[in-house]
């Protein structure tokens, strides 16, 4: 008897127990429904982020197509490796000029009224003049001088070449060495050897004493030198110099 009373005990506990349990999860259910239904939008918005679809690859002769049709292609029909690039202006070098000049007007004044004209003619000439790598060449271009405050305005060509004649435009493929001087840390002007100038004119200037038999000897070679002043961005004429190829004695 003692043993059937507890028997009834225990179940009639148990059944209470569930019956709360069936209670609990009655309100429980709407507001889990509720949440999931809160956060959906939150999840999908997120997966798009996290968790990318993958799309599966088009055929080859669809993927050929559209790579083609998104490679940019020259004049003459070869795929374009790297597209015109120009370097920003750095009037560094014109204000070191200019400022050096008017701190020495006074003693003696013909040399800081010299040097401050050099400041001025570097802050034109950075105002006005840029440097184009394009596909194949390296080119000193200029703006006009009625449009030379615009960012926009359409460069043109810089005329011949004061020294040796011929377009101021030089191929990748005839740089023999070019650098900064006097470094790289204090760069003032910029040094390029080429051979695209006519040979008969490479002793023309600088050229005797770079294509000297001395400066062979030191391990120079033979070219047309050129020097302008660094009035563009020298991290990014290095950075072009060394994607376009050109050549550098170490």
């Amino acid at each position: 008897a003692i043993f059937g009373a507890r028997s009834k005990s225990a179940l009639a506990a148990k059944t209470h127990r569930l019956d709360g349990r069936r209670k609990s999860m009655r309100i429980r259910e709407p507001l889990l429904l509720a949440g999931v239904l809160l956060c959906a939008p939150c999840a999908s918005g997120f997966s798009q982020y996290a968790f990318p679809s993958v799309r599966r690859a088009p055929p080859l002769a669809a993927a050929t197509t559209t790579l083609a049709a998104a490679t940019p292609v020259c004049r003459s029909g070869a795929p374009t490796a790297m597209s015109s690039s120009v370097p920003p202006p750095d009037y560094k070098l014109a204000a070191i000029f200019l400022g050096l000049g008017l701190l020495t007007l006074s003693v003696p004044w013909l040399v800081g009224g010299f040097i401050t004209l050099l400041g001025v003619l570097f802050i034109v000439q950075t105002t006005r003049v840029r440097f184009v790598f394009d596909d194949e060449a390296f080119e000193v271009k200029a703006k006009p001088l009625d449009n030379i405050f615009s960012d926009d305005a359409q460069l043109v060509s810089s005329g011949d070449n004061f020294a040796v004649g011929g377009d101021n435009r030089w191929r990748y493929d005839s740089f023999v060495n070019w650098a900064f001087l006097p470094s790289e840390d204090l760069p003032i002007l910029v040094y390029f050897k080429e051979t695209q100038t006519p040979k008969d004119k490479w002793e023309a200037g600088p050229g005797k004493w770079a294509n000297s038999e001395a400066a062979m000897a030191k391990g120079a070679v033979p070219g047309q030198v050129h020097f302008f002043p660094c009035i563009a961005s020298p991290k990014e004429l290095k950075k072009q110099f060394e994607a376009r190829g050109c050549k550098k004695i170490a």
